[in-house]
């Protein structure tokens, strides 16, 4: 009876994959997004101190996503290469050094210089990481990983704005980005004797856990496509899912990069109050990328088809962000401009959920170069969005026009969509010879 019982529980699949996201993905993330996240709280602090330009600011801000887009879609293969256990430590080694660099900036410059090294170095976290989610969990759990790597990618801005006020008000901006670092290193360590490649290999992966995550993959290569980049550029949906993401970050860029700074400059919130509020429009969309990825694992059980489960939820979030951003800044109460800023940062979690999801349905076993290809195209909307939103404000003379224009991004990403099929592979990625 004994024997039996112990083949029954042993037959049982165990939840080491949730452990692998959770404990170790999840938490790599967050402190990432720490680092890519103190330099926009601090940003108005650095700007009185060395006084720079709105325009300098703007370079300034966006110049580590020069580097990192144009490394996504290398990152991506290098992944695929030699696995994300290996590119997304010694990523994570890089980006935490130069993080406690950065105040070593004694001028634009310098800090421009940092900063695109600091990009160069992040530019294996994120194809490395929806990877990483790809070979250690079934499709139908897929949407449900990546709202924990959504997570503790959005959880960053959430805990940065108020730990990185907190710190630059007793300690000075700079204590920021040491402290930042020297978190990043520690974690990048157990990133490095706490996961493996291939989930199989796990010491604490049972046998039935791994069969299932296996027979699961069993149609999906697991070996990188040699050409899989060049392929995939004759690809409608390899285009529509890249452009389509950096639409939606051009939405994205405005919180990530100016909403402290409109919040004290255009609203008049003291430098405390803002670290509070600056964070309460990342709550929602940390709550909703969980949300979301309940409800698409969900629908694709309830009706087999990727399409229902990816689609629909992708263009709701984006027609339901551009609105609400361009509500709020028209809306003259406080609390109302709030409450529609949470909604509109809110909703970009129903559409990145289904972004990377969509991306593993349409690599496959070329999953790092089709995560890098979007990651690049939003990158690029990461450079653009924030440098164009203050040529706006100085066109129009105001915030509300320049947020008109950039709220427009999003008719254009929900129509992308319509071109987007996660249920049919990218066959010129799929079939392309392996290396």
């Amino acid at each position: 009876m004994q024997a039996g019982a112990d083949a029954k529980s042993t037959a049982k699949p165990g939840r080491v994959r949730w452990l692998m996201a959770g404990a170790l993905l999840g938490p790599i993330t967050f402190i990432m997004s720490l680092d890519r996240t103190a330099i926009v709280i601090a940003a108005p602090t650095i700007q009185t101190e060395y006084h720079f330009t709105l325009v300098q600011m703007s370079y300034l801000l966006t110049s580590f996503s020069w580097t990192y887009a144009l490394l996504q879609v290398p990152s991506g293969w290098l992944a695929e290469r030699f696995g994300p256990r290996k590119m997304l430590y010694w990523a994570n080694t890089l980006w935490s050094i130069l993080t406690a660099l950065t105040p070593l900036g004694s001028g634009f410059s310098s800090f421009v210089v940092i900063r695109l090294l600091l990009g160069a170095g992040q530019s294996a976290d994120w194809p490395s990481s929806v990877l990483a989610l790809k070979r250690w969990f079934p499709r139908s759990e897929r949407a449900q990983a990546n709202s924990v790597l959504l997570g503790g990618l959005y959880l960053g801005p959430i805990a940065a704005a108020p730990i990185t006020t907190m710190v630059i008000l007793h300690f000075g901006w700079r204590m920021a980005f040491y402290g930042f670092g020297l978190l990043g290193l520690l974690v990048g360590l157990a990133w490095w004797f706490g996961f493996r490649d291939d989930p199989a290999r796990h010491p604490l992966m049972r046998a039935a856990e791994a069969h299932m995550i296996a027979a699961s993959q069993a149609d999906e290569s697991t070996r990188p496509a040699r050409g899989a980049f060049r392929a995939g550029l004759g690809s409608v949906q390899f285009w529509a899912v890249g452009v389509q993401y950096f639409f939606l970050v051009m939405i994205q860029s405005f919180y990530s990069t100016w909403l402290p700074t409109y919040l004290v400059r255009e609203r008049n919130f003291s430098l405390a109050s803002m670290g509070i509020y600056a964070s309460l429009p990342w709550v929602a969309l940390f709550v909703m990328v969980f949300v979301t990825g309940a409800l698409s694992d969900r629908i694709l059980r309830a009706t087999g088809s990727v399409w229902a489960a990816r689609v629909p939820v992708a263009i709701v979030g984006f027609v339901i962000s551009a609105v609400a951003l361009i509500a709020a800044s028209r809306t003259p109460q406080i609390w109302a401009m709030m409450t529609l800023l949470c909604i509109s940062l809110g909703a970009i979690g129903l559409t990145q959920v289904s972004i990377w999801s969509a991306t593993q349905d349409l690599g496959r076993g070329s999953t790092g170069v089709v995560s890098g290809w979007t990651n690049f195209w939003g990158n690029m909307a990461g450079v653009a969005g924030p440098v164009l939103t203050a040529y706006l404000v100085e066109w129009t003379g105001s915030w509300s026009g320049a947020l008109l224009g950039i709220a427009m991004s999003g008719i254009a990403g929900a129509v992308l969509w319509l071109f987007v099929h996660p249920e049919r592979p990218v066959a010129a990625l799929a079939g392309a010879a392996p290396i």
